[in-house]
């Protein structure tokens, strides 16, 4: 018999409120060579609580009947469930780049969800990058920073960006986060120089490297697809969407459609230095932050410069795989009740980290 842990989404809240420590529990199991699914096709199956039958939707896990769930919203499968299902995956040799450039702001937040979510991540600097150490590892985080990702250069070189083309060349994955998810794109004729960036995708920003044409403020995003692996737990078919923070991100401009797939897109304007809140932002100091700083987005700008343009992409490259999100889901939700440990925009990284490792 199995355990089932739904991650159903009920409003803005996940359906399990200790978030955090449900997550960190399933990262245990896995790095114990547990027997962990994660459920890919929605469908109906009975059990202990529903007899008759209950929807089970995607993103929800399956775990043995000995793992000890009693602290998380759980029921017990009755019947076959196997051919709706994947084995969980999640790579044992993550790294993260915190290198020359590599903001505190934004690099401290991705601390504080590695912690939350019990992940073993080494911490490299751009040294170790350029001296071929990836090629021990499966998988590349690299955050946000104080610009559009060129100044990523300064500390890692021609031979740090080579050995990161290399690294997903041959296999690794990349997880990117607003400058993060610029760095891989490639300039557009007439913008910016073109070894500023990887250029190691299809894909230029709308303004290069003007970051500054659209600023800091709260912004949903619209999933694409009914159920896509990278919004478990976050999308309940269509239209779904996620309230985030958004800091001067890219807006994806996808020069080439082939094998260039959205998994979000800038859908609403919320609020921002100049359109502040009506609600309380106590439980989330980034977001208060976000609220002060000195290019705040406006409606006008959402408008012109990022509705309907992707938010999160993936693209493979080589035998590696990308997965780039403009706004910061490490920053957690827009200021609403959650604590940041048990937000629910970390779930779109654990789900980046587990699909890419599924590649």
């Amino acid at each position: 018999m199995y355990k089932l842990i739904p991650m159903t989404r009920l409003g803005l809240v996940p359906y399990q409120t200790e978030l955090s420590a449900c997550m960190k529990k399933i990262n245990f199991w896995i790095s114990e060579q547990k027997e962990i699914f994660i459920v890919t096709e929605k469908f109906s199956c009975k059990t202990e609580k529903f007899p008759e039958g209950h929807i089970i939707f995607p993103g929800s896990f399956i775990v043995p009947v000995d793992c000890d769930v009693e602290d998380f919203r759980y029921d017990r499968l009755i019947g076959e469930f196997k051919e709706y299902v994947s084995p969980l995956k999640l790579s044992s040799k993550i790294a993260f780049l915190d290198g020359k450039n590599c903001a505190p702001f934004c690099s401290d937040p991705f601390y504080s969800f590695f912690e939350a979510y019990g992940l073993k991540v080494d911490i490299l600097n751009d040294d170790q990058v350029r001296t071929g150490v990836l090629s021990k590892y499966d998988l590349l985080i690299v955050p946000g920073g104080p610009d559009a990702g060129e100044s990523y250069y300064e500390g890692l070189g021609q031979k740090g960006y080579e050995e990161i083309r290399s690294f997903i060349n041959n296999g690794g994955m990349y997880l990117g986060s607003c400058a993060g998810s610029y760095f891989p794109l490639t300039a557009q004729n007439g913008t910016v120089p073109h070894d500023i960036w990887l250029n190691m995708l299809p894909v230029g920003d709308k303004c290069g490297l003007d970051y500054w044409r659209t600023g800091t403020g709260f912004v949903r995003v619209e999933f694409e697809e009914e159920f896509h692996p990278v919004t478990n737990g976050l999308s309940m078919g269509r239209p779904s969407t996620l309230d985030m923070i958004y800091w001067e991100g890219p807006a994806f401009d996808i020069l080439n459609q082939e094998n260039i797939s959205v998994i979000a897109r800038f859908r609403d304007f919320i609020a921002s230095g100049k359109d502040l809140p009506s609600w309380s932002l106590e439980n989330n100091v980034i977001a208060q932050e976000a609220m002060k700083w000195s290019n705040p987005l406006t409606k006008e700008r959402f408008e012109t410069y990022l509705k309907g343009f992707p938010a999160i992409i993936e693209a493979p490259y080589g035998k590696g795989y990308m997965v780039l999100i403009s706004p910061h889901a490490e920053f957690g939700t827009c200021g609403t009740d959650h604590h940041m440990k048990n937000n629910p925009n970390y779930l779109l990284l654990m789900n980046s980290l587990y699909y890419l490792s599924s590649k």
